[in-house]
């Protein structure tokens, strides 16, 4: 089957258009004419009863250093205890780290996992982003298993006038594939930074000063002029694509969502007090987007979390950012009633090691670390589990990777032992192995 987004092919075809236009023309910039594909899936599936409607993914990438976090150890060594020191929350009986105010404030309006993990203390980047999926990574292979918001595009679509699936940043930000998932491109996200005035992809999303939507009509008059040389291809690929691409410019100039992009719009305290940084805007933007219908956005925290050098100077950095930015989302979404039916999750790609390293980093650990998960039916006010002295190992109520995905589609209605057939027709469950609910989290 050939391949319609070679970037280079597409150049050869059509000379007379720039690389940059010939992009634009497909509708997302950056997937080129793969992005009205996103529009097939609409096919809504019968659903159970569903506690969320939304979900919002903070990722931490790399993995955060949940000791100096969400389990801290105030009376293990120094080299294991770290730099910080616990502070009381608004619940009694829990406590989370001192660069973490903010949410201390706001702890009865999520629960702490500190009994998750992977089960082995080395691992890697790759193996850790199946926290996006609910299953372990496929070594050396693709595609991939589906994120979450993937299969809720598949099966939870969005209406017309919203896309199913946002992502703010880099999913895959350690090249491991999450982006080649074995349901296919018709259910990948919308990927754009809102924070960047020069993102091509902002530029089609949200027009910046002084480009009119006239300019918006001239890419699909272009659109319209490559379909034409298109239809004299004989590819499958290419029958049928009229429609879905025109419901992607559609999809693109809808009030609706170029209004929830408008950040600008937000009161400058409101904007404080997520942050005017980037990291702030774009939990601001997905606060706006879940409010104006969008079921699942992706929100990668920028920064590098992996943390094997001078982890306290970068917690003293991140760590105060990534509190208002949190902290106000869930003030907001609860204020407005919407965090009953909009999980929230924070976490990484694992855990870091309970003793410091010559360089005052922490390493990688797999057997534990700590997810932070609101609304949605999540409860408010909760510990579930717990680690030894050091927070190296579960000693209560341990979960692996594949509870933590069930449970986000029990929540979201969606029966995870589910068989959805890849590209290819062979048949995948959704969460591949048969793991308890992690039930203590349920409200």
């Amino acid at each position: 089957m050939r391949n319609h987004r070679n970037p280079n092919r597409s150049v050869a075809m059509f000379p007379s258009q720039s690389r940059r236009d010939f992009f634009f023309a497909g509708g997302t910039g950056i997937f080129g004419l793969t992005m009205p594909q996103l529009l097939q899936a609409r096919a809504a599936a019968p659903a159970k009863k569903a506690k969320a409607d939304h979900v919002i993914v903070v990722w931490l990438g790399g993995g955060p250093p949940h000791q100096d976090m969400f389990d801290l150890k105030p009376n293990a060594p120094a080299e294991i205890r770290g730099e910080y020191k616990p502070i009381d929350t608004n619940v009694p009986g829990i406590q989370i780290g001192e660069l973490l105010p903010r949410l201390a404030k706001n702890a009865d309006k999520y629960t702490i996992l500190r009994s998750v993990g992977i089960n082995s203390e080395k691992w890697e980047h790759g193996g850790g982003q199946y926290w996006l999926t609910g299953n372990p990574r496929k070594t050396g292979v693709t595609p991939a298993y589906p994120m979450y918001g993937n299969v809720v595009s598949k099966l939870r679509p969005a209406p017309k006038d919203v896309p199913t699936f946002v992502a703010f940043g880099d999913i895959d930000n350690h090249a491991y594939g999450l982006k080649q998932n074995y349901l296919g491109p018709t259910v990948d996200p919308i990927v754009f930074q809102p924070d960047d005035a020069k993102s091509e992809v902002k530029g089609m999303l949200v027009p910046p000063v002084g480009l009119e939507l006239s300019a918006f009509d001239r890419r699909e008059s272009l659109r319209q002029s490559l379909d034409t040389q298109l239809r004299g291809l004989e590819d499958p690929l290419v029958g049928g694509m009229d429609k879905f691409q025109q419901t992607a410019f559609d999809l693109l100039r809808s009030p609706k969502l170029r209004t929830a992009l408008e950040i600008e719009r937000e009161p400058l305290k409101v904007a404080e007090r997520y942050g005017k940084n980037s990291h702030g805007k774009r939990v601001l933007a997905a606060r706006r987007l879940v409010e104006a219908g969008v079921p699942f956005v992706y929100t990668h925290f920028e920064s590098n979390w992996d943390h094997h050098g001078q982890n306290f100077r970068a917690c003293k950095d991140k760590l105060p950012v990534l509190d208002k930015a949190v902290a106000s989302l869930l003030e907001d979404l609860s204020a407005t009633g919407m965090l009953e039916r909009t999980i929230v999750m924070v976490l990484g790609e694992m855990g870091r090691t309970p003793k410091i390293n010559k360089d005052a980093g922490r390493d990688h650990w797999g057997t534990c670390q700590s997810v932070l998960v609101a609304g949605g039916g999540f409860a408010g006010g909760a510990v579930v589990g717990a680690t030894d002295k050091h927070a190296a190992y579960v000693v209560d109520k341990y979960y692996p990777v594949e509870s933590f995905g069930r449970t986000i589609y029990h929540l979201l209605g969606i029966d995870p032992d589910q068989t959805l057939l890849a590209l290819d027709n062979r048949p995948h469950r959704l969460i591949g192995e048969d793991t308890p609910l992690i039930k203590e989290a349920i409200a």
